[in-house]
């Protein structure tokens, strides 16, 4: 896999709060309501294959130029889990990009607020959206994720965070996405709105091991920000492993979808916490998932696609 640089230029002060975590994130999942299940929302287009874009390639930048040791890098036979961002690339069609964003449209109706920034999201999107459940999916959709990262990838398991849509706006609201990592390791964001929409919503991330982040008030040459304000630009993270934040959107609308895929050879590393995850969906929410996610698979490629109701995708599809 090619280790170039995204090309993305250097942020300016984020002075942004960062994300609870430790005994607060706890509490958190006391507090958390699951996400909203079922909705009465209009009709919506049917998904195509054709909507993935035929030849969409971008720039990767490797874990190892974030401060990754080697002996650090997760392996299966040989292959090599090196991908910490890549992109902005073109992941959709014009046609697709266009279909995806009247689709988020419409369920911005069943949007929440969420407690930790100033953006209302839609948790579980594909539970409510055949188009994006389809999507997500579509084999080509996940071919092509997966080469451009260099690992086989499918839908998560834990389907509660699967699929998620932002929607940001300039309404005096302070405070933007705050600074955290995720639990979820492959992380795809796809923007539906460019920088004409909107000011602000700056995409940032440090450039650094995850044990080296100076907090959000010091300075440091390695706050970046990703240029990914083209609509449609899809960009991917190794979210675990990077801290990251959006800035505030101070006016206009910003709506992208966070699409969390899952390696199944890699599933004894993967980097889910359950406190983690009920701090977001709840404890009730969280334990059906998490449950399914743990139980051991004789044949990783095969079971988790079964969890997933996916696609089986395997190391020989990458060729």
């Amino acid at each position: 896999m090619p280790t170039t640089s995204t090309g993305s230029g250097r942020a300016g002060a984020l002075v942004l709060p960062q994300a609870p975590d430790g005994f607060r994130k706890a509490l958190k999942a006391l507090r958390a309501r699951a996400p909203l299940r079922s909705a009465r929302l209009p009709a919506e287009p049917p998904w195509r294959s054709r909507f993935v874009s035929p030849h969409p390639a971008g720039p990767v930048t490797s874990l190892r130029e974030f401060g990754y040791r080697e002996e650090e890098l997760w392996r299966w036979k040989g292959r090599v889990d090196d991908a910490a961002l890549a992109g902005p690339w073109r992941i959709l069609t014009e046609e697709g990009l266009d279909s995806l964003a009247t689709v988020c449209g419409r369920l911005e109706a069943a949007a929440q607020d969420a407690g930790f920034t100033a953006t209302r999201r839609l948790r579980a999107a594909d539970l409510l959206s055949p188009f994006i459940a389809n999507m997500i999916r579509d084999r080509d959709f996940l071919l092509t994720c997966s080469r451009l990262v260099g690992v086989p990838l499918i839908p998560h398991p834990l389907r509660l965070p699967t699929a998620q849509v932002n929607y940001g706006e300039g309404r005096g609201r302070q405070g933007g996405v705050r600074w955290h990592r995720d639990g979820m390791d492959y992380v795809f964001t796809i923007q539906l709105s460019g920088y004409d929409d909107y000011d602000g919503g700056r995409f940032t991330y440090f450039q650094g091991r995850t044990d080296e982040f100076p907090g959000p008030e010091r300075a440091d040459s390695r706050f970046r920000e990703a240029d990914c304000g083209e609509r449609g630009a899809t960009l991917f993270l190794h979210g675990s492993r990077i801290f990251h934040a959006v800035t505030p959107v101070t006016r206009g609308h910003r709506v992208t979808l966070v699409i969390s895929l899952f390696c199944p050879y890699f599933a004894r590393q993967d980097s889910n916490t359950f406190w983690h995850l009920a701090a977001d969906d709840g404890i009730p929410a969280t334990v059906p998932g998490w449950l399914r996610l743990k139980w051991p698979a004789r044949n990783p490629a095969v079971d988790y696609s079964l969890r997933a109701g996916s696609p089986v995708v395997t190391w020989d599809d990458l060729r």
